[in-house]
């Protein structure tokens, strides 16, 4: 399945990005730039990517969250990436992503790790 992006709030002003399918080298994947870019420029930089509905993640999607974490940081932000257990948290894990920004199992933890 091809990637699938979607966005919604949740409050308190949380933006909250689901992504679905294939994390990979590509344009769909590149959105993600694009999204927290505007996120960003909104002001909006409470941001949890969820990775729930994703069953495979490539090196340029971990570059894409390293990336996205690092905007969202110098804008004064945060990211938080869902990652249940599966082959997406152990690839995190493998590259190291999760010592970058904070990973949980669930949304409601992610929302909750804003404080």
């Amino acid at each position: 399945m091809l990637l699938q992006i979607e966005q919604k709030r949740i409050e308190p002003d949380i933006a909250v990005v689901e992504m679905t399918g294939r994390f990979a080298l590509g344009r769909e994947s590149q959105r993600l730039e694009s999204i927290v870019d505007e996120l960003v420029k909104s002001g909006s930089t409470r941001t949890i990517l969820d990775l729930t509905g994703v069953n495979y993640v490539d090196s340029a999607g971990i570059g894409l969250i390293a990336l996205a974490a690092g905007r969202l940081k110098e804008a004064g932000g945060r990211l938080v990436v869902v990652a249940p257990d599966g082959r997406v948290l152990e690839m995190l894990k493998m590259t190291q992503v999760n010592r970058i920004v904070t990973v949980c199992p669930t949304a409601q933890e992610a929302a909750k790790a804003f404080g």
